[in-house]
């Protein structure tokens, strides 16, 4: 019977093993997949670390088990095996495992030595992985029998505590800043109060790490659960100062007595809020009523789910919006007459301000355009109308005005009264909240029920009816139209060319029909 393609995964994985170590060049398993080995996590990638020439036995892998060989550091014999997943392997969506492999001179412990966390410190041969890989618990039996842990990494794991190998880690590579948060929270591990004390001493050289590996780490924070505790967490050791030295102007800058907080403590508090709508994470002063209030609606829970690039969800950039919506509030703070503050413009500064942070970062243009979306128009819901609910056409416009990120400035809107009025929210306020939020969702999806199927007109027929040559005014008529049938202004076809003939007369002087 054939193997199944998991299976066949696994088998490939056995192979690397078994060629990575020989006589004449030793191989262990080290970081990551041991760690997670211990832990009962997934982890579909290996480290290799082997005695001499770590790019040979790479290229070596690589033609065994049909792979692709990809030099990472040639300087210090740094190389990744990509290996393809089977067609059939649903368990890994379909991504190819990654192995990578560097080299040692003498002893494994000088590369142990060089690494960041004690749970992380840990080696185990090649031979004893292969011998176990496809048994969960003989591997484990096995790591915890023939592990090399010169750090204590086993111990730490059992307490649930991440901590450094030494002083240094900081130092000589400030990128585990993020990285030592991210695991922490990742593995639901406490950092030691060393450990902490040196990220706090270290916190400003976060600035010395490339952009795209901030981003990484950063994203991979947002991606998790209870990312507003994650946030809080950065606070407390500096490190969000520095990563966003603009959220850090909002710090005590207070609000009008409708709001709970200042302004930085209730961004962040709009991260919470955010993930409590969106059904991620509890809320300290949440509870069941207000969720079931909250829009049941797949298309919005979808919009959110969905990947704008390959590691960068909706909802995470939702809940980055949430943290950097009012960033510009200190800029745009005055008094009015009374002494009451006010913020006019911050949402269209604030904009801005978070796509200049994401550039610096090395956000996609893609993923700097959609934040900047929601943090432009986080009030408009709110704003759609002064009493009642907004008319067919307002709904159309902020649909049509924003881009298709109508869903997510939605969460962020409910997700930002939340987080104003905080522990004084009442549940009539919020009853109206989520009541003007469904209804716009409803009027959307009537209204693409009626425009999406089918065209009432197009720009051929329009141009042939009325004469007109192709250009700027073609596009203006059709939107015209589309939002007209939308909101039942109109409804066939000879309404149309009657609505795009009265504007042409309107805005151009006569038109001449065809027949």
């Amino acid at each position: 019977m054939p193997l199944s393609a998991c299976a066949r995964t696994c088998a490939s994985l056995v192979h690397v093993l078994q060629v990575s170590d020989t006589p004449s060049h030793p191989a262990h398993v080290v970081g990551g997949f041991v760690r997670d080995s211990v832990l009962e996590r997934e982890s579909h990638d290996l480290d290799i670390v082997v005695r001499g020439d770590a790019l040979a036995v790479a290229a070596e892998v690589a033609q065994a088990v049909h792979g692709t060989c990809v030099p990472i550091n040639e300087q210090h014999g740094v190389a990744r095996v990509v290996i393809p997943s089977p067609p059939e392997d649903t368990s890994t969506l379909g991504q190819p495992t990654m192995v990578d492999f560097v080299g040692y001179s003498d002893d494994i412990c000088d590369n142990l030595a060089k690494r960041d966390f004690t749970v992380n410190a840990i080696a185990v041969p090649a031979a004893t992985v292969a011998r176990h890989l496809e048994d969960q618990t003989a591997l484990y039996n096995a790591i915890m029998q023939n592990a090399v842990d010169p750090y204590g990494g086993l111990r730490d794991m059992e307490a649930g505590v991440l901590r450094v190998i030494d002083s240094m880690v900081f130092e000589s590579d400030p990128g585990r800043l993020l990285r030592a948060v991210r695991l922490s929270r990742e593995l639901s591990f406490t950092l030691d109060a060393t450990t902490e004390s040196l990220i706090t001493a270290s916190c400003h050289r976060l600035n010395d790490v490339a952009g795209e590996r901030t981003r990484e780490e950063l994203l991979k924070i947002l991606t998790l659960p209870n990312a507003a505790d994650s946030i809080q967490h950065l606070d407390r050791l500096g490190l969000l100062a520095v990563l966003f030295p603009e959220m850090e102007e909002c710090r005590g800058v207070e609000q009008p007595t409708v709001h709970f907080w200042d302004v930085l403590e209730h961004s962040i508090q709009t991260v919470a809020t955010y993930e409590y709508v969106a059904g991620e994470s509890d809320w300290r002063y949440g509870n069941d009523e207000m969720l079931e209030w909250v829009p049941d609606d797949t298309n919005c829970q979808a919009h959110l789910a969905s990947m704008i690039s390959n590691d960068a969800s909706r909802g995470a950039l939702a809940k980055l919006a949430c943290l950097l919506h009012d960033v510009a509030k200190p800029q745009t703070k005055t008094l009015d007459d009374t002494g009451r503050a006010r913020f006019l413009g911050h949402a269209q500064r604030g904009a801005t301000v978070a796509a200049a942070i994401l550039k610096r970062l090395r956000f996609s243009q893609d993923e700097i355009a959609y934040v900047e979306t929601l943090v432009y128009h986080h009030l408009r819901p709110a704003q759609l109308s002064n009493e009642g609910l907004p008319t067919a056409r307002a709904v159309y416009r902020f649909y049509r005005d924003t881009s298709g990120a109508g869903p997510g400035i939605l969460y962020v809107a409910m997700a930002d009264y939340l987080a104003c009025r905080g522990p004084l929210f009442t549940m009539i306020e919020w009853h109206n909240v989520c009541d003007l939020m469904r209804f716009i969702i409803a009027e959307h999806r009537r209204q693409e029920a009626i425009v999406v199927p089918s065209k009432i007109i197009d720009g051929h027929e329009l141009m042939r009816s009325l004469a007109l040559k192709p250009g700027p005014l073609v596009g203006t008529l059709l939107e015209e139209i589309r939002e007209a049938h939308a909101t039942g202004v109109i409804s066939s076809k000879e309404d149309a060319l009657q609505l795009a003939r009265n504007t042409v007369e309107r805005e151009h002087g006569t038109v001449r029909t065809t027949k």
